[in-house]
Parts: C-alpha cells; sequence; structure tokens
C-alpha cells in the first residue's frame, strides 16, 4: 500500500488557498446579498451582453419618453391655466355689456364699460405667460413674447378710432385690422411664429400638440372686442347713444362667443392632459416589466444567496478550526 502525504508547508500553504478562496467568497456573497444585484454578472451570463443590453436600451428610451411628458406636461397645465384665468377675467362681461345696452341710461352702460381696458390688459398678460423662460402662446417660437401689453394694443385701436369717419367705418377697419392675413394685428402685434407646436412624443405610438397660439380667432376676438369697448367707454368714437347701444350690444355677443370659445380650449387642453396621463401610467407598467426582466438576469435570490452565505460562512469557521488544530501538532504528540 503507498501512502502520500503534506509537509507542514505545503499544508498550510493549502490551507491559506482555501482561507482566501473562502474569503472572496464570503465577500462576493455579502455584496450580492446587500446590493441584490449578482458579482460576477459576465459569468452569470457567460459573456452573452445582448438580452441585458436590449433591456437597457428600452428602459433608456422609456426616461426619455418620461422626460418629455414631464416637460409637455408642465406646458399643458400652464396653458390651462393661463386659460382658465382669461375665461375669469371676461366672465360674465359680454351678457353684462348687453344687459346695459338694453338699457336707455348711459350712466349704467358707462360703469359696465369702465372695465374694458384692464380687462384687455389682463387678457394680454395672460396670453404672454412663461414658464422657464419660454412662452405658451407664441407657437414653435418660444423664445419670442407673443403680444406687447394691453396699452399698446389699445394705443392702435385708439389711433384707428381718431381717423374713422363714423362708427360703421370705424368697425370696418378693426375688423380688418384684427382679422386680415397681413393686417396690423399680425404685422404690429403678433410677436410668435404662425407654426404651432405640434408633434410632441409622448411615447412610441402617441403624441400630441400644443395648437394654441396668441393670434388665433378666438384670442383675437376677446382683445377686439375688449378694446371696442374700452375706446367706447373713452368717447373715442363719436357716436349717438342708439349707435353707441349697437355697438356695445354686437361686441358683448361676440364676447359671449369668445368666452364660449375659450371654454372649448379648455376642454380640448384637458384631453391632452388626460393622454399625458395614460401615457405615463402605461410607460410605468412598460418599465416595471422591463425592470422585472432584467432583475432575473443581474438580480440575485436572496434566500438562495442568504443560503449560500451561511454555508460559506460555516466553512470558514471549519477551516478556521482545522487551521488552529494543526498549527498546535507537536512532533511528540505525533509519535505517542
Amino acid at each position: 500500500m503507498n501512502y502520500s502525504s503534506i509537509s507542514d508547508l505545503g499544508q498550510s500553504m493549502m490551507l491559506r488557498r482555501q482561507g482566501a478562496g473562502l474569503k472572496t467568497t464570503l465577500a462576493h456573497l455579502t455584496n450580492e446579498l446587500t446590493t441584490g444585484e449578482r458579482s460576477d454578472l459576465s459569468g452569470h451570463v457567460r459573456g452573452e451582453f445582448g438580452p441585458l443590453a436590449g433591456l437597457e436600451r428600452s428602459l433608456r428610451r422609456l426616461d426619455g419618453f418620461a422626460l418629455g411628458r414631464e416637460s409637455v406636461d408642465l406646458r399643458v397645465t400652464g396653458i390651462q391655466t393661463s386659460l382658465e384665468a382669461m375665461q375669469g377675467a371676461i366672465s360674465t362681461f359680454g351678457t353684462d355689456m348687453l344687459a346695459a345696452a338694453s338699457l336707455e341710461q348711459s350712466d349704467v352702460l358707462d360703469a359696465k364699460l369702465a372695465s374694458a381696458a384692464s380687462r384687455l390688459s389682463q387678457v394680454t398678460a395672460y396670453l404672454n405667460t412663461q414658464l422657464s423662460g419660454e412662452f405658451l402662446f407664441s407657437g414653435v417660437a418660444t423664445r419670442q413674447q407673443p403680444l406687447p401689453d394691453g396699452a399698446t394694443i389699445l394705443s392702435h385701436v385708439r389711433s384707428i378710432a381718431s381717423g374713422s369717419s363714423g362708427p360703421a367705418d370705424f368697425m370696418t377697419q378693426i375688423d380688418a385690422w384684427f382679422g386680415d392675413a397681413g393686417g396690423g394685428f399680425e404685422t404690429l402685434v403678433y410677436g410668435g411664429d404662425a407654426v404651432a407646436q405640434s408633434g410632441i412624443a409622448l411615447s412610441d405610438t402617441l403624441s400630441v400638440g400644443l395648437p394654441f397660439k396668441a393670434d388665433d380667432a378666438a384670442f383675437r376676438a376677446t382683445l377686439k372686442n375688449l378694446a371696442i369697448a374700452a375706446v367706447i367707454s373713452e368717447g373715442g368714437v363719436a357716436v349717438t347713444a342708439a349707435e353707441k347701444r349697437s355697438l356695445v350690444s354686437d361686441a358683448g355677443l361676440a364676447m359671449i362667443a369668445a368666452e364660449k370659445a375659450l371654454i372649448d380650449m379648455q376642454r380640448d387642453t384637458g384631453v391632452t392632459q388626460g393622454l399625458i396621463l395614460e401615457a405615463s401610467i402605461a410607460g410605468g407598467v412598460e418599465r416595471a416589466v422591463l425592470e422585472a426582466a432584467k432583475s432575473k438576469i443581474t438580480g440575485v435570490d436572496q434566500y438562495e444567496a442568504a443560503s449560500a452565505l451561511e454555508a460559506v460562512q460555516f466553512q470558514v469557521e471549519a477551516l478556521y478550526v482545522l487551521t488552529a488544530r494543526t498549527s498546535q501538532l507537536r512532533l511528540m504528540d505525533y509519535l505517542r
């Protein structure tokens, strides 16, 4: 029978190697249990990182969409707030003008018209709303202020009134100034772009636009009729009492229609907010699915990791005991 033996030095080196290996394994398992991530990912996937790379690309894509949704949601919320404020500024003003025009009491009519100029300034300020240095109602030219202040717009209307030959001529010129392509409003007042923002991606399959601009018909009508009421209130147009009531009545009807248009805009903006919310929910669900798939590749089972760690700890303790006993052996003990 052949016997093989290991020298004391060889045995010591073997125990050290085993101890170092167990310590490395212990460190890996401790790290995995703490972080929930595999320490040797390359070994686990056997060098095949394609599926993991695909998952990470998809997650980065979702991050991009989420960031875009946050930005557009902020803008849409600002637009909705501005529309609500505009409606509040002109709320019941049209019906008040109609009611006052139906009475043959000039003092009552003048009292109702007295707030027209301030309402014009309020609406203009809301159309000039900006967030993070970008204007909400300038179309794609978000760095350009869409309108001057209300006083500037009113000064243009006063000039038209002073040069008109009567109420009919005044209204003809005002309609052309506010409504015609290349008219005074477009060339002297509106500073935004003619193109609205569109095609803003919320996900791979869904996009929205921000269609409202300060030169939209509803806004022009609101500004025009508030300016008409303000100029009439100031006596800027030479009119009889009957003509005054007629002009105010027409302006009141137009203001009622403009307020309805603002309400419709709020409805459409609410639909956009709903689409953003739906896209955010869908994006969250997709992210959860992708994260779960990624975790199956990069993550560790906490129970298995804890069991393996406990087993290695037992081996380390056993090795320490064996090393201690081996180091205490003496030749006399061996010869007995």
